[in-house]
């Protein structure tokens, strides 16, 4: 009996070490390592906002080649058949003709009627609608396309500002366990201190009340990484519960600046929210020459081949196929279309003024928010040298306060605040360096400079 039972405990060691071994490989799965530049290439793959965009683009396209085959003459081919009910036949008396003639001499009765025919039509002048249509088109196409790389662009950054976020909270989070770990250490030498009778009960309760204020601040920066986590996993399309590992070796690296007006000199170039409302209001101008193409007459040629049995043209009436064709041309000219086009043209003319208008306010909104994030990025790092100089105060400070401290010649009070100065100067440069960042991309972005990876 025990050697049967130990073949049984060693199924049960394995089966628990795979479980193990599937468990941890399981975790391995849900935590990905993903660079910057990955994350926005796999945002603009996944953008729901981008493939709107792009369905547009197609629709815009697929108007263009509509209104280039409505050019085209018009060709129809059609072939029938009837049966047609028959008719009495009548009986006729002329004069000096002996006897009665029945109808059917003249115009026999043929029930059976077959029809082949094609006919071909082209406006040869339409008040050069057809091409101006073409030309307005043209430019809508180019402005959905040009919008569509506008919103890549704000994808980007969104993706950008989520990844930065994550590191700072990462970053902060690892601060934080460091500094817990510290204070649960002062806990436990405070507690060892009391019981000697070398410190109060109310220094252990500073103490334990500094661990819980930092443990509260754990739990609150665990949950905006959660948030952020998760809401970066809907946006690069993974799987809900993906832990996403921050590349922090290239994240903070130096970033090449220019002086302000270089930036001011490009946007209207490279904007593609600017191009989109440029090739806006090109489209609005040739839509106003659509219109006014009301004005002129109208210019229409065409043709028609007939293979009919019988042949009405034919006298009298066989019953055979034969041919037959006709060719003609139309003028013609609007009399009402002198009041009608009078109120559209005022439209198109309102439409161009609002397209107008648009460019120019986002023309200004540019060069406002060029300026403002310019100023943003030189803030910041002027924020970095001053929080970096803050951090050596802090450990200096740290230094010296916990020199005292095991000395017996500071304060449990003095230990403490040191500690949390410390702490902030440690969170406060991590995101000072994070925010120059972020300010620098901004900045690429008001300036067109942002492409679907960030530039480095």
């Amino acid at each position: 009996m025990i050697l049967k039972a130990i073949p049984n405990k060693l199924l049960l060691v394995v089966m628990f070490l795979a479980e193990m071994q599937m468990a941890l490989a399981g975790d391995t799965l849900k935590s990905r390592f993903i660079s910057m530049d990955s994350a926005v290439a796999m945002g603009i793959k996944h953008s729901h906002t981008l493939a709107l965009s792009a369905a547009q683009v197609a629709q815009s396209q697929a108007a263009y080649s509509e209104v280039k085959d409505m050019i085209m003459p018009n060709v129809d081919v059609s072939v029938g058949y009837s049966r047609l009910s028959d008719i009495p036949t009548e009986y006729f008396s002329f004069p000096g003709v002996p006897g009665k003639i029945p109808s059917t001499a003249l115009f026999p009765v043929i029930l059976n009627d077959y029809s082949a025919g094609a006919s071909a039509s082209e406006s040869v002048f339409n008040g050069f609608q057809w091409k101006n249509g073409l030309v307005s088109l043209d430019y809508a196409e180019k402005a959905t396309e040009f919008s569509m790389q506008s919103k890549k662009n704000d994808v980007s950054i969104s993706i950008i500002n989520a990844y930065l976020n994550l590191f700072k909270l990462q970053k902060a989070r690892f601060l934080i366990d460091e500094s817990l770990d510290q204070v649960k250490a002062h806990v436990k030498e405070v507690s060892d201190f009391e019981r000697d009778g070398l410190a109060t009960e109310n220094d252990v309760l500073r103490t334990k009340l500094q661990q819980s204020n930092i443990e509260l601040s754990e739990i609150d920066v665990t949950n905006q990484i959660q948030t952020i986590n998760y809401n970066l996993d809907i946006m690069l399309g993974l799987a809900d519960g993906t832990k996403i590992q921050i590349d922090t070796t290239t994240i903070l690296a130096d970033k090449t600046m220019q002086a302000l007006p270089f930036y001011l000199q490009k946007f209207s170039n490279d904007r593609y929210d600017l191009k989109a409302a440029e090739m806006q209001e090109k489209a609005q101008e040739a839509g106003i020459k659509v219109t006014q193409s009301t004005l002129y007459p109208k210019l229409l040629v065409g043709a028609d081949y007939n293979y009919l049995r019988p042949n009405p043209r034919i006298v009298p009436p066989l019953d055979a196929f034969e041919p037959s064709w006709d060719i003609g041309v139309k003028l013609s000219y609007s009399l009402t279309g002198l009041y009608d086009s009078k109120h559209k043209i005022e439209e198109s003319r309102a439409k161009l003024t609002e397209a107008q208008e648009t460019y120019a306010m986002l023309n200004d909104g540019a060069k406002m928010e060029i300026n403002q994030d310019y100023l943003q990025y030189q803030q910041s790092l002027q924020k970095i040298v001053v929080s970096q100089k803050s951090l050596d105060q802090a450990n200096e400070n740290y230094r010296i306060v916990k020199s005292k401290y095991d000395n017996h010649v500071a304060l449990l009070t003095d230990l403490l605040d040191a500690n949390n100065f410390l702490l902030n100067a440690q969170i406060n440069i991590i995101s000072a360096k994070a925010d120059a960042q972020l300010a620098y991309y901004n900045l690429l972005k008001a300036a067109g400079e942002l492409t679907q990876a960030p530039k480095k």
